[in-house]
């Protein structure tokens, strides 16, 4: 080979490194002010299209990307990168991420999107999402409440581990919990009411635990304004996420007494953007267990009531007072983990059940998952029950998430925002 070739050929293998080193450094890193970056696919592999949430796990994401989501976190889809998604990180202990960011996606059947979230340890900034969502506790008139939302309609607890309704006026959407809370139904009409009469009932999507012939139910909280001491059972609430594509509530009661046993219950109750139904996710603990439970949930019955008959799922409506009109309540489930089991009377009324297959006992614990929703006729619905169970037999794919790559930004020097 001659001098002249091999010069020719060291230099053609030094442009194809540089070429590689090249496309390495430039690419478009599209928010310069940020460090970092995580790709990730998103994919649908259902028959129908899904506007739903993505949900990353904060640890499985950081074990990638360190750090990840940080003090700031914006989403780019790929393929126009100009585009950004809403976002939201749930919150948790002690300012500590619960483990959770989420993406609002649209993709159509067996489909798939490859976004780029850009995050920074150091920017903060509330960024200008719609709030379609939201969560509070010490709301209205009673200190030891909390209530959850979406523009559609709400709800609230204040103990017991069951839910209250808040139903919107016909045409009238929005976020108006807080208001209701100092509102009744015979007060002039507001965009939410106070409808439904829990009392001595399991409410809607109550749970129960059951041995024999007893039946026992959390307790409900003191209010603040009772100027009472609190119980020595008493729950706590604290909001983990506020929207904007989903709210969070958590209701926690460490130590439920029944008799000498003690037992730890959790709730987490999930309501989504642009939905009627709340999620509800329930842990129960054993921590001292002398006989073993049945664990259930459940609706209250209601006058004049009828009920839609779809499986798996709980669907009625009835009339308290007829100046409210009829109210729909509804619970589904997975007939995989629990079944219909008939009607549990309590002191002002019966109510609609379903039991867990497992049972709670010493050394073994329970979780579960199942959907409440409410429909109200004053909402402008002929029939509540119907609506309440096509609400609740929405239930869509849930996308599946990818992790595909890390990287930091490939020009620290033009970072601003970063401490160098």
């Amino acid at each position: 080979m001659s001098r002249i070739s091999l010069q020719v050929s060291v230099a053609a293998l030094f442009l194809v490194a540089c070429g590689a080193a090249c496309a390495q450094q430039n690419i478009r890193w599209v928010l310069p002010n940020f460090s970092d970056r995580l790709q990730v696919r998103i994919s649908n592999p259902g028959s129908g299209a899904v506007h739903t949430l993505a949900v990353i796990d904060v640890a499985r994401a950081r074990a990638m990307a360190p750090g990840f989501p940080g003090t700031l976190a914006i989403v780019a889809d790929q393929s126009a990168r100009t585009r950004y998604l809403p976002s939201q990180v749930d919150a948790g202990d002690e300012g500590e991420p619960e483990g959770a960011f989420v993406i609002a996606v649209n993709l159509a059947p067996r489909s798939q999107q490859t976004l780029e979230i850009y995050y920074s340890n150091t920017l903060k900034e509330r960024l200008p999402w719609p709030n379609r969502v939201d969560a509070t506790h010490s709301y209205g008139y009673n200190h030891a409440t909390a209530a959850i939302e979406s523009e559609l309609i709400g709800y609230r607890t204040y103990g017991g581990f069951y839910l209250d309704v808040q139903a919107h006026g016909k045409g009238q959407s929005g976020l108006f919990n807080s208001l209701s809370g100092f509102t009744s139904i015979s007060s002039p009409a507001v965009e939410a009411e106070d409808v439904l009469h829990i009392g001595d009932t399991l409410g809607l999507g109550g749970i129960f635990l059951r041995s024999g012939s007893s039946v026992y139910r959390p307790p409900v909280n003191t209010p603040d304004y009772a100027h009472q001491l609190a119980k020595p059972d008493e729950l706590a609430y604290r909001v983990l996420a506020e929207g904007p594509l989903r709210a969070l509530v958590e209701e926690d009661l460490p130590h439920w007494k029944i008799g000498g046993d003690d037992v730890a219950l959790r709730a987490v109750y999930e309501m989504r953007e642009s939905e009627e139904a709340v999620r509800c996710h329930i842990w129960i603990t054993p921590l001292l267990l002398a006989r073993s439970y049945e664990v259930g949930a459940g609706v209250r019955n209601l006058p004049q009531m009828h009920t839609v008959e779809w499986s798996p799922l709980i669907a009625e409506d009835g009339v308290q007072d007829p100046s409210i009109g009829r109210i729909g309540l509804g619970l589904a489930f997975d007939p995989n983990l629990a079944h219909r089991a008939g009607r549990l009377t309590t002191a002002e009324g019966d109510n609609e059940i379903v039991l867990l297959s497992d049972s709670l006992r010493s050394g073994h614990g329970v979780s579960f998952t199942y959907q409440v929703a409410a429909a109200w006729q004053g909402s402008g619905w002929t029939d509540p029950a119907q609506h309440v169970a096509e609400v609740l037999q929405q239930d869509e794919a849930q996308p599946v998430v990818t992790l595909l790559q890390h990287e930091s930004t490939p020009h620290p020097e033009r970072l601003t925002s970063e401490p160098q």
